[in-house]
Formats: C-alpha cells, sequence, structure tokens
C-alpha cells in the first residue's frame, strides 16, 4: 500500500469518465504499488474487490477500496 485512498484524484463526471466516488484501475495501480496486470491478478484470486464494469471501464467503488485498505484484506 503506496498511497491513502484521500490521496487520488477527485474527477468530475465527464472529464475522464470516471464518476465522482469511484476509482479507475490507473488509481488502484497507484494506490497498491502494482501494475495493471498485478491488479487483475488480484482480482481474480480474491484478494481485491470484483470491478463494476461502466461500458468500457473498470470502476472501484471508492468506500469498498477503502474498507479493504483498512481490513487488509489483500497480499502484497
Amino acid at each position: 500500500m503506496t498511497a491513502e485512498l484521500s490521496e487520488t484524484v477527485e474527477r468530475k463526471p465527464g472529464t475522464s469518465g470516471i464518476p465522482v466516488g469511484y476509482v479507475g484501475v490507473k488509481d488502484m495501480c497507484r494506490l497498491f504499488g502494482k501494475c495493471r496486470a498485478t491488479i487483475y491478478v488480484m482480482v481474480a484470486d480474491g484478494r481485491l474487490p470484483k470491478p463494476l464494469k461502466d461500458k468500457k471501464l473498470n470502476l472501484w467503488d471508492k468506500k469498498e477500496v477503502q474498507n479493504w485498505l483498512q481490513n487488509a484484506k489483500f497480499c502484497q
């Protein structure tokens, strides 16, 4: 874990395609200090919550990710 969730950029709807209250895979990579492929491996084996699908985007609910960070349900 290299960053706190509050340190991720709050985006407005329409500017990046990511609605406020959600984080994309780039934010997840920054948050956990892992590459995109590792994030998806961690999702596949249950170490991270599954993302929601929005068109072509994979989005994680910030509150759900925050809970995972607080409960340390992932391995590094």
